[in-house]
């Protein structure tokens, strides 16, 4: 299916909410990966004779890599409830069946009734760790003054989140449910994106898999080979170190190389990627582009997306690892090159609905987890 011209273009707010929600969408998967990442490093350190340097380092990296985890899982709220509040403004004021709207609501999905609800998704959980923290040093009141002061002041900090709470649930029944109920006519609801629900048997699953092998590319085949690769050097790592005493270091130190080999291959192949799907646009508009191609054009703008989310990870997880050694150069260095890549981001979604309009628009295909059918969600 492709898109039909033309797209209600993105609002200034809509480009600037959606880049810093994959910020914070990739931020926060990153130290998910930096955790499991410590945690294997670790492991090999112990196995390759240097447990003490790497138990030192993996510990602070650990915290590092916990800290952010849970500080943007916390920001994933916030950040969501200004993505829907930009939608809801992309959407006021919109011809009501226009093909403009249509196709908007298409591609971002509907705008939610309920825009609070992530923001209050992240206060129920602040509110509950504060509390865990109030009952903490409640128990240890008797041990100094600083604990009264903990105390209570977690125990107004759970009030005041939880008043927010019910403020927002009040703004959401008054004027948001009004602000919602004059949007256009199916521009409220709860469809995201739209998708191609395939019926869950032999042929559904063919259809996915067929669509998935046309629109993989060499890289994507390298990169699954590289990342088998990584799995291997992991496991090599592992045996050449629990083995050292038997087959000396030499084994070791190659294990550790292959590994690291792996590691930068991968990113080669990423970055490698982005000139790929930057070359392609013109490649579309030769003079023979072939079927592949074509369909890869067709879902340019998500693999754009998903490249620059991705891209974001990656430089977070290298900054995470080298937060330990360079300390707060690191923190400056990550917080430059993520605005750079948020802004990419911006400029991207501006860009989007023309390359939709030029190169067309394929609906992803899916097959849903519950009732299985065929349609557009």
């Amino acid at each position: 299916m492709t898109r039909r011209r033309p797209e209600l273009p993105p609002t200034t707010g809509v480009v600037w909410s959606s880049g810093i929600l994959d910020a914070v969408i990739a931020v926060a998967i990153a130290g998910g990966v930096g955790v499991g990442l410590t945690g294997v490093l670790v492991l090999l350190g112990g196995l390759s004779g240097a447990g003490d340097t790497m138990n030192a380092a993996g510990l602070r990296l650990l915290l590092i890599t916990a800290v952010t985890v849970a500080v943007f899982l916390v920001l994933l709220g916030p950040a969501f409830t200004a993505a829907h509040f930009a939608r809801m403004r992309m959407y006021d004021g919109a011809v009501a069946g226009s093909a403009e709207l249509r196709n908007a609501v298409e591609f971002r999905g509907q705008a939610t009734a309920t825009p609070f609800f992530p923001l209050q998704v992240s206060l129920f959980c602040v509110a509950g760790f504060a509390a865990i923290m109030a009952i903490v040093f409640a128990i240890l009141w008797s041990q100094g003054p600083v604990f009264p002061a903990l105390a209570v002041g977690c125990f107004a900090l759970v009030v005041v989140l939880l008043l927010a709470v019910l403020v927002t649930r009040s703004l959401t029944r008054g004027r948001i449910a009004a602000r919602a109920a004059a949007l256009p006519k199916g521009a409220v609801g709860v469809h995201g994106q739209a998708a191609v629900l395939l019926p869950d048997d032999r042929t559904g699953r063919a259809r996915l898999a067929e669509r998935d092998r046309r629109l993989r590319t060499p890289l994507d085949r390298a990169s699954r080979a590289m990342v088998w690769c990584l799995v291997t050097g992991i496991v090599l790592t592992g045996a050449a170190g629990a083995l050292r005493d038997t087959i000396g270091g030499v084994p070791v130190a190659v294990a550790w190389l292959l590994l690291a080999a792996c590691a930068a291959t991968l990113l080669v192949l990423h970055l490698a990627r982005w000139v790929q799907l930057s070359r392609l646009p013109q490649r579309l508009r030769g003079p023979s582009p072939t079927d592949a191609e074509k369909e890869r054009g067709r879902s340019l703008t998500n693999d754009l997306r998903t490249q620059a989310v991705t891209t974001m990870a990656v430089w977070t997880v290298i900054a995470l690892l080298a937060a330990g050694v360079a300390g707060p150069l690191v923190l400056v260095l990550w917080l430059l090159g993520l605005a750079l890549l948020v802004w990419l981001r911006a400029r991207l979604e501006r860009i989007g609905p023309a390359l939709r309009d030029e190169f067309g628009y394929d609906v992803p295909m899916e097959i849903p987890t519950g009732d299985a059918g065929t349609g557009l969600n």
